[in-house]
């Protein structure tokens, strides 16, 4: 108690700590905007661009950096709008009366106190997405139906400083929602939506949901060169619309993460607690069984240009065939490689490696990917061609920013490729997802897919996005495992051992096109947008609307 004791009071009276403060919520704009910048090297140092999401205040002081004389008009009010919403000392700085002199009297935040003698900030703000919409589909080539789409998202989120040295957020929100067919046909199948824990039907309705969901985490730095975040949210790491590594598709889970920046590295350390989804269980059955992962990732940037990263990973069960063994407490070695600990306890656990890069080029151009190793048995080439075992996925990707000299049009093509069983375990309380959603890529394995996607930014608070996606995966049949499903034991009802190739099984192919107009309002959080989406999978075709507007939360899209 008194070591526990004297750490914080060396943590309170520490003087050099720079100012804290909450994540950008992942999904939203400003990540693009980031993204730009970097790629057009407006900035003197690097941006760690793979590790999502970003502290705001390191964010701000980027922004704060950035050669705005090299901006056109366009892009120069753009700046400002995107510095405001992130930069709480510069939203200070356009301070006026706002309403009753109590609300938006920094005409961002609903409501918010700044009292600097005590080093406290306080900032609230209502989180809702009210949206009203049609989808139009034909299934077996019976006929067209309509259904009703309906986004009823109310709440709130409260994030603040303390004594400049612990930022903090938490976040309510009640969800009443109308999907579109196929996700709640997935939900009726497996009893699950994506991000989502505990969902159930909203009613006697068609496709209604209705869910409640919290959030919230500390961040603080205990040394300059640290930043430490403990709570409940989601991380995303890399550079594409997808993520092989580390995917915001998943639900909430609780996780400490440390990140540490020494010269041209970034090393950051992810400690989690995951669900092990158990379907129709009842509320009298106890708990969630749970499961743990743990994540590393080491960047070197040589230049502000360029990137190259190693990843690594360890999903493990608490139980196994020959008993418990509890918590495996080697797995909280920062520094360590997981997978020789994990062969070194007997290989129990679902250990993956990775490779990554970006370069920057010409202040126009990114080229990024991402390779990862889930298994790979290079002697098995002699006895036949594509082993079942080796488990690989690779992405490529592009981004072309100011494309053909116009300001703001930017433009990004992505493939990736994952063969079968790749993210699949043994043990299928260790496969490599949270509540039996992929931690990996959103749809899974056994799979190719190809985003080509456009956005522009034609005035300052209008953004028009286009995007067109193409995926074909292998599912399942006649109860034979062809590697789609992460959620299976590749030990059981495989395939075969050789042959084993990308797509086989029962062919999934989906097209999508998708597009959004949003406005934003004033320089607060609040957009007005419209989004119309067109699909086709397999003998189901459909097309839909959906308008509204939106506060504190990013769009929910659906990445496959």
């Amino acid at each position: 108690m008194r070591i526990f004791v004297g750490l914080v009071g060396i943590f309170f009276s520490c003087t050099c700590i720079q100012a804290q403060n909450a994540d950008i919520l992942l999904g939203h704009d400003l990540y693009h905007y980031v993204d730009r910048l970097d790629i057009q090297g407006l900035s003197g140092d690097f941006f760690p661009t793979t590790l999502k999401p970003y502290g705001r205040q390191v964010v701000a002081d980027f922004f704060a950096t950035v050669d705005t004389q090299r901006l056109s008009p366009v892009e120069n009010q753009w700046h400002k709008r995107m510095r405001i919403l992130v930069d709480d000392a510069y939203a200070s700085s356009t301070s006026q009366k706002g309403i009753w002199n109590t609300f938006y009297t920094n005409g961002r935040d609903l409501y918010h106190v700044d009292k600097e003698p005590n080093k406290f900030r306080l900032y609230v703000n209502p989180s809702f997405h009210l949206a009203l919409g049609n989808e139009q589909e034909t299934f077996l080539s019976t006929e067209r139906q309509g259904h009703t789409l309906l986004n009823n998202i109310r709440g709130l989120s409260i994030r603040g400083v303390l004594w400049d040295k612990i930022g903090f957020y938490t976040e309510v929100t009640d969800n009443v929602i109308r999907v579109p067919q196929e996700i709640f046909q997935n939900f009726e199948e497996n009893d699950q939506l994506y991000d989502q824990t505990f969902v159930k039907r909203f009613g006697n309705t068609e496709n209604g949901l209705d869910f409640f969901n919290a959030r919230a985490y500390l961040t603080f730095r205990p040394i300059e060169a640290m930043r430490i975040k403990v709570g409940k949210d989601r991380a995303f790491w890399g550079l594409g619309r997808q993520s092989l590594f580390l995917n915001d598709h998943a639900a909430d889970y609780a996780f400490v993460n440390i990140q540490t920046k020494i010269w041209k590295l970034v090393y950051v350390n992810h400690f989690t607690q995951l669900l092990d989804f158990v379907p129709n269980k009842g509320d009298t059955e106890g708990t969630w069984p749970r499961k743990y992962g743990v994540f590393h990732q080491l960047s070197y940037f040589p230049t502000n240009t360029i990137s190259l990263s190693l990843f690594e990973s360890i999903i493990y069960n608490p139980y196994l065939a020959n008993g418990k063994r509890g918590f495996e407490i080697q797995y909280l070695n920062p520094l360590i490689f997981f997978r020789a600990i994990e062969q070194s306890l007997g290989s129990p656990d679902n250990a993956t490696i990775g490779f990554s890069a970006k370069v920057n080029a010409w202040n126009r151009f990114q080229l990024y990917g991402q390779f990862l190793i889930d298994d790979l048995n290079i002697g098995q080439r002699d006895n036949g061609d594509d082993y079942w075992g080796n488990k690989l996925g690779y992405q490529v990707g592009a981004k072309y920013i100011n494309a053909f000299s116009i300001p703001t049009l930017d433009l990004q093509v992505e493939y990736n490729r994952v063969r079968p069983y790749t993210y699949q375990h043994f043990n299928i309380a260790a496969n490599y997802s949270q509540f039996d959603q992929s931690l990996g890529h959103a749809a899974g394995a056994n799979l190719y897919d190809l985003y080509v996607g456009l956005r522009y930014h034609p005035l300052p608070p209008l953004n028009i996005e286009l995007a067109y996606t193409t995926l074909t995966q292998g599912l399942d049949m006649d109860g034979i495992n062809y590697g789609g499903d992460i959620n299976r034991s590749y030990s059981v009802d495989r395939a075969g051992d050789f042959g084993q190739i990308v797509g086989q099984g029962d062919p999934l192919n989906m097209d999508q096109i998708y597009g959004r107009l949003t406005y934003q309002l004033w320089n607060t959080d609040i957009y007005a947008e419209i989004e119309g989406r067109y699909r086709t999978e397999n003998e189901r075709e459909s097309a839909s609307i959906l308008g509204g507007v939106r506060m504190g939360l990013p769009q929910r899209i659906v990445k496959f």
